[in-house]
Protein backbone atom coordinates (compact mmCIF):
# COMPACT_ATOMS: atom_id res chain seq x y z
CA UNK A 1 0.00 0.00 0.00
CA UNK A 2 2.78 2.27 0.81
CA UNK A 3 4.78 1.79 -2.30
CA UNK A 4 1.05 2.83 -4.27
CA UNK A 5 0.44 6.32 -2.71
CA UNK A 6 4.78 7.00 -3.07
CA UNK A 7 3.97 6.15 -6.53
CA UNK A 8 1.16 8.09 -6.48
CA UNK A 9 3.21 10.49 -5.37
CA UNK A 10 6.11 10.67 -7.45
CA UNK A 11 3.83 11.64 -10.51
CA UNK A 12 1.56 13.81 -8.63
CA UNK A 13 4.61 16.05 -7.84
CA UNK A 14 6.50 15.70 -11.22
CA UNK A 15 3.18 17.09 -12.81
CA UNK A 16 2.86 19.64 -10.21
CA UNK A 17 6.49 20.35 -10.19
CA UNK A 18 6.72 21.25 -14.11
CA UNK A 19 3.19 22.61 -14.70
CA UNK A 20 3.67 25.06 -11.68
CA UNK A 21 7.28 26.65 -13.08
CA UNK A 22 5.73 27.13 -16.57
CA UNK A 23 1.90 27.86 -15.73
CA UNK A 24 2.12 29.29 -12.50
CA UNK A 25 5.53 31.03 -11.43
CA UNK A 26 5.65 34.56 -10.52
CA UNK A 27 8.54 36.18 -12.38
CA UNK A 28 10.13 32.66 -13.07
CA UNK A 29 9.77 32.07 -8.96
CA UNK A 30 8.12 28.76 -8.18
CA UNK A 31 8.47 26.41 -5.23
CA UNK A 32 10.50 23.09 -5.73
CA UNK A 33 7.78 20.72 -4.69
CA UNK A 34 9.72 17.88 -5.56
CA UNK A 35 12.23 19.32 -3.04
CA UNK A 36 9.72 19.42 -0.19
CA UNK A 37 7.93 16.01 -0.88
CA UNK A 38 11.28 14.50 -0.53
CA UNK A 39 11.75 16.32 2.80
CA UNK A 40 8.77 14.84 4.05
CA UNK A 41 9.25 11.48 2.79
CA UNK A 42 12.27 11.60 4.20
CA UNK A 43 11.24 12.62 7.82
CA UNK A 44 8.24 10.54 7.71
CA UNK A 45 9.84 7.37 5.95
CA UNK A 46 13.87 7.54 6.81
CA UNK A 47 16.57 7.48 4.68
CA UNK A 48 15.90 4.19 2.32
CA UNK A 49 12.90 5.66 0.84
CA UNK A 50 14.15 9.10 0.60
CA UNK A 51 17.15 8.18 -1.32
CA UNK A 52 14.86 6.04 -3.66
CA UNK A 53 12.38 8.89 -4.32
CA UNK A 54 15.27 11.46 -4.51
CA UNK A 55 17.04 9.54 -7.03
CA UNK A 56 13.53 9.14 -8.90
CA UNK A 57 12.18 12.67 -8.96
CA UNK A 58 16.09 13.92 -10.04
CA UNK A 59 16.96 11.53 -12.67
CA UNK A 60 13.06 12.59 -14.05
CA UNK A 61 13.61 15.97 -13.33
CA UNK A 62 16.99 15.17 -15.81
CA UNK A 63 15.55 13.72 -18.48
CA UNK A 64 13.00 16.33 -18.57
CA UNK A 65 14.81 19.83 -18.72
CA UNK A 66 18.01 20.52 -20.46
CA UNK A 67 19.97 20.72 -16.88
CA UNK A 68 23.23 18.95 -16.48
CA UNK A 69 21.99 15.59 -16.73
CA UNK A 70 22.62 13.40 -13.37
CA UNK A 71 22.90 17.03 -11.30
CA UNK A 72 19.20 16.73 -9.47
CA UNK A 73 19.67 12.75 -9.32
CA UNK A 74 22.71 13.23 -7.17
CA UNK A 75 21.28 15.89 -4.96
CA UNK A 76 17.94 14.79 -4.35
CA UNK A 77 19.56 11.21 -3.75
CA UNK A 78 22.25 12.81 -1.32
CA UNK A 79 19.60 15.31 0.54
CA UNK A 80 16.99 12.80 0.53
CA UNK A 81 19.57 10.32 2.62
CA UNK A 82 20.89 13.45 4.89
CA UNK A 83 17.15 14.37 6.11
CA UNK A 84 15.96 10.74 6.40
CA UNK A 85 18.92 10.09 9.01
CA UNK A 86 16.92 12.81 10.32
CA UNK A 87 14.00 11.11 10.46
CA UNK A 88 12.47 10.58 14.02
CA UNK A 89 15.18 12.36 15.68
CA UNK A 90 13.37 15.70 16.24
CA UNK A 91 9.64 16.54 16.19
CA UNK A 92 8.96 16.90 12.92
CA UNK A 93 5.14 18.04 13.13
CA UNK A 94 6.40 21.38 14.65
CA UNK A 95 6.18 24.46 11.61
CA UNK A 96 10.03 25.70 12.52
CA UNK A 97 11.55 22.22 11.84
CA UNK A 98 9.54 22.01 8.64
CA UNK A 99 10.57 25.41 7.68
CA UNK A 100 14.71 25.30 8.97
CA UNK A 101 14.92 22.26 7.24
CA UNK A 102 14.01 22.98 4.04
CA UNK A 103 15.63 26.07 3.87
CA UNK A 104 18.25 24.26 4.72
CA UNK A 105 17.87 21.80 2.10
CA UNK A 106 16.99 24.45 -0.73
CA UNK A 107 20.33 26.24 0.13
CA UNK A 108 22.49 22.91 0.13
CA UNK A 109 20.49 22.19 -3.29
CA UNK A 110 21.33 25.79 -4.92
CA UNK A 111 24.60 25.36 -4.15
CA UNK A 112 25.45 21.94 -4.94
CA UNK A 113 24.00 23.21 -8.17
CA UNK A 114 26.03 25.64 -8.70
CA UNK A 115 29.53 23.50 -7.86
CA UNK A 116 28.07 20.65 -10.28
CA UNK A 117 28.03 23.35 -12.78
CA UNK A 118 30.94 24.80 -11.98
CA UNK A 119 33.00 21.34 -12.20
CA UNK A 120 31.32 20.20 -14.95
CA UNK A 121 29.94 22.42 -17.52
CA UNK A 122 31.66 25.77 -16.99
CA UNK A 123 31.09 27.11 -20.39
CA UNK A 124 27.79 26.73 -20.45
CA UNK A 125 27.48 28.38 -16.89
CA UNK A 126 23.26 28.65 -17.06
CA UNK A 127 22.50 29.43 -13.25
CA UNK A 128 23.13 33.07 -12.29
CA UNK A 129 23.03 34.99 -9.26
CA UNK A 130 19.71 36.40 -9.24
CA UNK A 131 16.92 37.28 -7.41
CA UNK A 132 15.28 33.84 -7.96
CA UNK A 133 18.49 32.08 -6.13
CA UNK A 134 17.82 34.04 -2.81
CA UNK A 135 13.90 34.11 -2.65
CA UNK A 136 13.84 30.76 -4.08
CA UNK A 137 15.08 28.89 -0.25
CA UNK A 138 11.89 31.66 1.50
CA UNK A 139 9.64 30.52 -1.21
CA UNK A 140 9.78 27.03 -0.63
CA UNK A 141 9.95 27.51 3.57
CA UNK A 142 6.67 29.15 3.23
CA UNK A 143 5.38 26.54 1.03
CA UNK A 144 6.52 23.30 2.98
CA UNK A 145 4.62 23.58 6.05
CA UNK A 146 0.81 23.64 3.30
CA UNK A 147 2.50 20.70 1.66
CA UNK A 148 3.42 18.68 4.98
CA UNK A 149 0.11 19.38 6.32
CA UNK A 150 -1.65 18.36 3.41
CA UNK A 151 0.57 15.67 2.74
CA UNK A 152 0.14 13.93 6.15
CA UNK A 153 -3.52 13.52 5.55
CA UNK A 154 -2.58 11.17 2.45
CA UNK A 155 0.76 9.72 3.35
CA UNK A 156 1.59 7.28 5.79
CA UNK A 157 4.13 7.58 8.70
CA UNK A 158 6.43 4.61 8.59
CA UNK A 159 8.80 3.98 11.18
CA UNK A 160 12.46 3.11 9.98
Amino acid sequence: MNSIINGLLFFFVIIIQFSWTKYFALYGLAPNIPLIALIYISLRQGALSGQLLGFAWGITWDVLSGDLFGSHALLFTGIGFLIGKLSHKMDESKVITQMVLTGIASVVFSAGMWCLYLVFSPTEYVLSWNYIVWMQPLLNMMVAPFFFAAASLVIPEQRA
